[in-house]
């Protein structure tokens, strides 16, 4: 019973998570005795609220409880100094959520899930995600891991095959043809051109540079010679990229020589009054993001059908594409090597074993508002990069096929690796489980990568796959 103007609990219940419960009230008057006709003409009041105590809690504060720094022995690393990334993940180098040692200090440290661990399953948005790491501002960055399975559709038990990817295949970009095929967005094409040389008879003229008001090569310390002697001579030539491929040295449309071998010469054809290293920054820096890569366009038009009521819980971070060039080969043109590639410092920390999440702003692809990056995406969707492979367990060149990353499937990585004689070359991930070299023009799996906000809770779920995080 209840006396006037006070509140009354009249139930109480736990809920589990995804469960609708329907509840009945009924009144009635407790008494059956007395004057009922006193109760005539009165009038009866209340509201009927439902007060909810959540237990739910972050996600980033449940990742990190069990996490162990990666610079010193532990469960499942043995050596001294930590997890050795010169190797791929096992049950001695890295199993588990580690906090990354360099990072410590910082307002947000970094922590990731390495090897073949199975509680980093998370169920959101009606798609199930493999949680990477966290950001430097407390993100929780994760990856596609395909729909949802079970009887009530609430499991996450994908481990390979198309089915951990979207279903349709992409390229990275359009073409492989131009430098400026490694960008996630790209502006200036400058497509390569190559000529067999050895079969030229006439003494063609190399030049240091080119006059554009004399329409000549800059002749101070040129070479001729014939094409009959290119296998000879072409390796000489570091200092003499730029050609008219002619006798004279005159002309009005010049080229610059960036790669050769023993019967080819390769290069692109430069634009009047436009030097090598303008046209390598058109292709390269920030006026280079203005069209949309294949893979990015392909990443947008998924986002937008299937994520957009997903926005208000993602947060606004960093997905890198570093074209911060490592070695410019042949396309240095004061002594650059023409038998060497241009390569990227993605590649470079690949091959040393030193993951990194430096990023210029220029590669920082965001939406607008970070500070931090390019503000040029529509959607808060980008890939992994080959550092945070590293860090999950995955080498260049490696097998590994026992930890999270792996699904026995290729798909692209959004680190560019080097640009070969005539191709454009990006990481992508082998069915092997390591990351590898790939033109930008073949086409392969799309897995998606997105980022919560730090603040976002879950509702249910251990991180298991038949249990996984449940982000509502």
């Amino acid at each position: 019973s209840a006396a006037s103007g006070i509140n009354l609990d009249i139930y109480q219940e736990t809920v589990p998570a995804n469960t609708t419960y329907l509840y009945k009230v009924y009144l009635w008057i407790d008494s059956t005795g007395g004057n009922q006709s006193s109760m005539q003409g009165k009038v009866f009041n209340a509201e009927l609220r439902a007060n909810v105590n959540s237990t739910s809690t972050t996600l980033f504060s449940t990742i990190i409880e069990d996490a162990v720094i990666d610079n010193t022995t532990s469960t499942y690393v043995t050596n001294s100094n930590g997890i050795q990334f010169d190797d791929i993940s096992s049950n001695t180098n890295g199993k588990g959520v580690y906090l990354l040692s360099e990072t410590q200090n910082d307002t947000y440290p970094i922590y990731y899930y390495r090897g073949a661990v199975t509680n980093n399953n998370v169920l959101f948005g009606g798609f199930c995600w493999k949680i990477v790491r966290t950001t430097d501002t407390g993100g929780i960055k994760l990856i596609y891991n395909g729909l949802p399975s079970g009887t009530n559709s609430n499991e996450c038990t994908n481990t390979t095959g198309a089915s951990t990817q979207l279903a349709s295949t992409s390229a990275f970009n359009s073409g492989y043809n131009s430098l400026a095929y490694v960008g996630y967005m790209y502006g200036s094409v400058y497509t390569y051109l190559d000529k067999e040389m050895t079969s030229i008879t006439d003494t063609y003229m190399y030049g240091t540079g080119y006059d554009e008001t004399n329409h000549r090569l800059l002749t101070t310390n040129a070479m001729n010679f014939a094409g009959t002697a290119w296998g000879t001579y072409y390796n000489q030539l570091n200092n003499n990229h730029y050609t008219c491929f002619n006798t004279s040295g005159e002309c009005n449309q010049v080229y610059y020589i960036y790669y050769a071998d023993s019967d080819n010469a390769y290069y692109i054809q430069l634009p009047s009054g436009k030097t090598i290293n303008q046209v390598v920054n058109e292709m390269l820096t920030s006026s280079s993001n203005t069209n949309n890569s294949a893979i990015k366009t392909a990443l947008d038009n998924w986002f937008q059908t299937n994520m957009t009521s997903q926005t208000s819980k993602l947060e606004n971070t960093i997905w890198c594409n570093d074209r911060t060039i490592a070695t410019l080969g042949g396309w240095d043109p004061d002594g650059g090597d023409i038998t060497n590639y241009l390569s990227f410092e993605a590649s470079s920390r690949a091959y040393v074993f030193d993951p990194d999440f430096t990023c210029s702003t220029n590669d920082a692809f965001t939406l607008t508002g970070n500070v931090n990056g390019n503000g040029k995406l529509t959607y808060p969707v980008g890939l992994l990069t080959s550092d945070e492979v590293m860090l999950a367990g995955g080498l260049a060149w490696t097998s590994n096929e026992t930890y999270y990353l792996y699904n026995a499937n290729e798909w692209w990585i959004g680190s560019p690796s080097y640009f070969y004689q005539y191709s454009a070359i990006s990481f992508n991930f082998s069915s092997s489980g390591y990351f590898r070299d790939a033109g930008t023009d073949e086409s392969y799996g799309v897995r998606p990568s997105i980022s919560l906000k730090n603040e976002v809770t879950y509702s249910g779920g251990d991180g298991t796959s038949t249990n996984p995080y449940v982000v509502e």
